[in-house]
């Protein structure tokens, strides 16, 4: 973003052409700012009211504007010869208003959409206007990630002559409603926030404006840190569009947080998520820092991303019960079963083509959504004993038999296979099924508890099993000496004389 204060002497400001749209003639004033630039339209109009307004306020010259003129205004040469004149004029109001920059003339170039300063000072006066009313009504708050950007970076610069002038800039104004929100939504413009966000088809109402200049400028959303430092009793943050390994700092919010969802933001990998504040964010280190963990988040979605595994940083997210990740490019899960409370995993439109073994991972599972999926096989099903609902729609189920593997489960409830092969061969019957349309009782929990209970065991038996048949297995005191006995034995009193 542009900094005037740091700037003022690097800013020029031209008017290199004139646009004419439905007959009426507006000028393209071109504003530069250091290495920051961007465009604004006016029409002639627009100059004579700001010139109005700076003659009665701000004590500019009134024959400083060229005169307006009714006959032969649309002729090439007089335009051209006002374009000229309106560069002129708005460069010596520039070099006028320097040091103070009334907000009209601020307002009128844009520089509170673009500028570090300018923007923090537009969104404080209106949070000091409406903040309180808004916080009445709602904890809820949309911010563009240019403002979050502008936000974090007014925090390390001392505070402007054109802030302490008014109250109404006051920056703490901003700190102070940040403070008190608990759900906030950051995406890359302010006017990009979708109709129904939560909808399977978001694109048709928000266009993907990741890598696309913010309005006339030249920034992009992709290149903008940000941190988040300032918001402290946050519980649920929505990040739409904008890549998380540009947060900074995350401040209370590992502590705060009990929902994080992530859509369409280009994520690969979990700890792009998980150590999004940590300059280092490598999912392969051996140790995983314990202060990295999100020690109350709940609830997990990662949807419309480009995840193509579970790195080991998911389990940074010990206390997750709901864990969404669809439209990804995932073929297998990893590092599960370290989410202890885990009860609903939703990995629908992946690539998910083999489920072997899965309760080794998922032994506490109430809720498996593997729709839209390549899955033909199910047997590595058939041990998630706690599972009440699952969805199989849409993949490539093509025997009968497979189902076998999953219709002794004790607690499933509710099974969806329309799509499958099989589902065609057998009717519509099958489709979705209702296996008894109650809830699990007494008897079938406890059953679930005694098979979950068997299977532990016979994993930590077959551990016990595979560490001792391995060569140069450890052996336990009492063998070591049953064996020297017996070998004792066997050599006999000749063994003894003999020595």
């Amino acid at each position: 973003m542009s900094n005037y204060q740091l700037h003022a002497n690097e800013t020029t400001i031209s008017i290199p052409r004139i646009i004419t749209v439905d007959s009426v003639n507006y000028y393209e004033i071109l504003v530069k700012c250091g290495q920051v630039m961007w465009t604004v339209n006016h029409r002639y109009r627009d100059f004579a009211e700001l010139h109005d307004q700076l003659v009665s306020e701000r004590g500019v010259s009134k024959d400083k504007l060229p005169p307006k003129k009714v006959l032969g205004n649309k002729s090439p040469t007089f335009l051209k010869k006002r374009q000229e004149a309106l560069e002129q004029y708005l460069r010596e109001m520039l070099i006028f208003l320097k040091v103070t920059m009334p907000r009209e003339f601020v307002e009128f170039l844009d520089f509170h959409r673009y500028d570090i300063i300018f923007l923090v000072q537009h969104l404080a006066s209106s949070l000091f206007l409406r903040g309180d009313a808004f916080l009445a009504k709602s904890k809820k708050y949309g911010f563009s990630v240019l403002e979050l950007h502008a936000i974090s970076e007014r925090m390390q610069i001392p505070c402007p002559p054109t802030e302490a002038a008014c109250s109404n800039y006051n920056f703490s104004h901003i700190l102070d409603f940040c403070a008190q929100l608990e759900t906030i939504i950051v995406l890359p413009t302010k006017n990009s926030l979708p109709t129904i966000l939560y909808d399977d088809d978001t694109d048709k109402y928000i266009p993907h404006a990741l890598h696309k200049p913010i309005g006339s400028s030249n920034l992009i959303p992709v290149q903008l840190r940000y941190e988040l430092s300032v918001f402290k009793v946050l519980r649920n943050l929505i990040i739409y569009g904008v890549p998380t390994e540009n947060i900074q700092n995350v401040g209370a919010l590992r502590e705060t947080l009990s929902r994080i969802e992530v859509y369409k933001s280009e994520t690969k990998q979990i700890c792009q998520i998980a150590l999004c504040d940590n300059v280092h964010k490598d999912a392969a280190e051996d140790e995983l820092d314990k202060s990295k963990q999100w020690k109350n988040l709940r609830h997990a979605v990662f949807k419309e991303n480009q995840l193509t595994v579970i790195d080991r940083t998911i389990r940074l997210f010990p206390t997750v019960k709901d864990l969404v990740l669809d439209k990804n490019k995932l073929e297998s899960i990893a590092h599960l079963s370290h989410l202890n409370n885990l009860q609903i995993l939703s990995l629908r439109c992946n690539r998910i083509a083999q489920c072997a073994n899965w309760h080794v991972q998922l032994g506490n599972l109430v809720t498996l959504n593997l729709s839209q999926n390549r899955i033909r096989l199910l047997e590595g099903l058939g041990k998630l004993y706690s599972l009440v609902n699952l969805d199989l729609s849409c993949n490539l189920i093509d025997d009968i038999n497979e189902i076998d593997y999953i219709g002794n489960l004790p607690l499933l409830e509710n099974l969806r296979l329309m799509g499958n092969p099989v589902a065609g061969g057998v009717g519509k019957l099958w489709s979705e099924i209702y296996l008894d349309n109650e809830k699990g009782n007494q008897t079938e929990y406890d059953m679930a508890l005694v098979l979950s209970a068997l299977r532990i065991s016979a994993q930590k038996s077959h551990r016990k099993l595979h560490s001792l048949l391995e060569p140069g297995g450890s052996t336990s005191a009492e063998e070591q000496q049953a064996k020297q006995k017996n070998d004792t034995e066997r050599a006999g009193p000749s063994g003894g004389a003999g020595s």
